[in-house]
């Protein structure tokens, strides 16, 4: 008697035991959702300001296939994210799918040498509507994915900044 005693508590133990197993699983599956979630939000928050409070200067030259090379991609991820672009030709010529001005000299200031960059062509700057601030994205042409992570590592940035003031 005692002996089956003993081996029915030691079995509702070990099936309390399983249960918590099973329990603290189930409690991480759901965790791990939520957090997945409240990274989608945050996301899509980005998007979102980065759309409303943001445009594209893209500054470039029509004999240069670097410019040529970039071009579709930052018309495609401009589209995708519904960013204007406000593009720049240093020879009066234009590029294939953008409407461009010509680069004047007060621009050129303000974002190469203000900013103590090289004038180097493509150049991606974004700029922030609200405050007129402008940021460089990067010089040279990148891949679909560089263009995503540099613009996402920037307004990280960003957030982090004026977060902090």
């Amino acid at each position: 008697m005692k002996k089956w005693l003993f081996l029915i508590v030691l079995f509702l133990l070990s099936t309390q035991s399983f249960a918590n197993v099973a329990l603290n699983e189930l409690t991480q599956l759901l965790n791990k959702k939520q957090e997945q979630q409240v990274l989608e939000r945050t996301k899509n928050k980005r998007i979102n300001v980065l759309s409303e409070q943001h445009y594209f200067i893209f500054i470039y030259r029509s004999t240069c296939p670097h410019c040529h090379q970039f071009a579709p991609i930052l018309r495609d991820f401009a589209s995708s994210f519904h960013i204007p672009v406000e593009a720049y030709s240093l020879d009066g010529e234009s590029l294939d799918g953008f409407d461009s001005a010509n680069l004047t000299p007060e621009l050129f200031q303000t974002l190469y040498v203000s900013g103590e960059y090289k004038p180097v062509v493509p150049a991606l700057y974004l700029v922030n509507r609200p405050t007129n601030q402008a940021y460089a994205v990067l010089f040279g042409e990148a891949e679909p994915a560089q263009l995503a992570n540099r613009v996402d590592e920037l307004m990280t940035h960003l957030e982090e900044k004026f977060h902090d003031e």
